[in-house]
């Protein structure tokens, strides 16, 4: 742990952050999705070889708290009721079976009381446009020669640039090491990734946010003719550390369709949060994990 320390203080700002400074999109897009929008490919990327991603999301109501008030249910207030976001994406590249990402999120368009809205009877609302932390990261394709399965260990760095105000930033950066497989049979297809996000935590509405683990994985058919590809996935964010008096366990589930046109893609995907665990507001989805996820994405891969 010390070595992750270290890491992220060097990785971190030294900007004054808010108390309750946390991303509320708990949803990390792949630089270059491939077939599974939440699992980062396990492909190898040539030398050379560039791709490209870009994708709309719409969230709806990724962020509700409940407060004390007269009744006995207590009064639920949308810190965000809805969001529309962009995320661009890349990878490239540069040999020895590295490869270099980056992912730039974005918020078009967003309502909702905000933080102070749960603080104060009167308050601004949420800044309706925002920037979310940017990532950069690297990966490398473990040199397995085989047709059915694939391999890559992945880093990425999530640095705190996101405006705090607007739920879109983190207290500091965020280190993600993981590790990709895929596995190909037939028009059969799965991937999976396994991971940590070692970062300082932070106290959101009553819950503690800290370092968590990564858990994601998928199953899908593609057709051959045309490469039509349907895919069911979901993840899981176990914390790795004490979140207080509550629970709290981000998980969502998507359906995802496909279609690959030489060099591009296009798709569409729809999903939501899994109920397994509550936040802090009582809720029975997590802080950040929206009760309807819609996405709209396309691809391109150059070699």
């Amino acid at each position: 742990m010390r070595l992750w320390s270290k890491l992220l203080g060097l990785l971190a700002l030294a900007t004054p952050r808010l108390a309750h400074a946390v991303d509320a999109e708990p949803l990390w897009l792949p630089p270059a999705p491939d077939r599974l929008l939440y699992v980062s490919s396990a492909a190898p990327t040539a030398p050379g070889m560039w791709s490209l991603s870009l994708a709309g999301l719409f969230r709806l109501h990724p962020a509700i708290i409940t407060v004390p008030a007269p009744n006995r249910h207590g009064r639920d207030i949308n810190v965000i009721r809805h969001a529309t976001d962009a995320s661009l994406g890349g990878s490239i590249g540069i040999g020895n079976r590295l490869e270099l990402t980056w992912v730039l999120p974005a918020g078009l368009y967003q309502r909702g009381a905000g933080i102070k809205g749960v603080t104060h009877q009167r308050a601004e609302a949420i800044p309706t446009t925002t920037l979310h932390d940017p990532r950069i990261g690297f990966g490398y394709a473990l040199p397995w020669r085989s047709r059915v399965f694939a391999a890559k260990i992945r880093f990425e760095a999530k640095l705190p640039l996101g405006n705090e105000e607007a739920l879109s930033g983190e207290k500091s950066a965020v280190a993600a090491p993981s590790v990709a497989l895929s596995a190909n049979t037939g028009g059969f297809f799965g991937g999976a990734e396994m991971g940590a996000r070692f970062r300082e935590p932070s106290n959101v509405f009553g819950v503690r946010v800290g370092s968590q683990l990564l858990v994601a994985g998928g199953v899908g058919y593609e057709l051959p003719k045309p490469k039509i590809a349907i895919a069911v996935q979901a993840y899981l964010l176990p914390s790795l550390v004490d979140t207080g008096t509550q629970r709290y366990l981000p998980a969502e589930w998507l359906a995802s369709l496909r279609w690959a046109l030489g060099a591009v893609s296009f798709g569409i995907a729809g999903g939501g949060g899994l109920p397994v665990s509550g936040d802090a507001g009582g809720s029975s989805l997590a802080f950040g994990v929206p009760s309807f996820r819609g996405s709209l994405f396309a691809g391109y891969r150059r070699n």
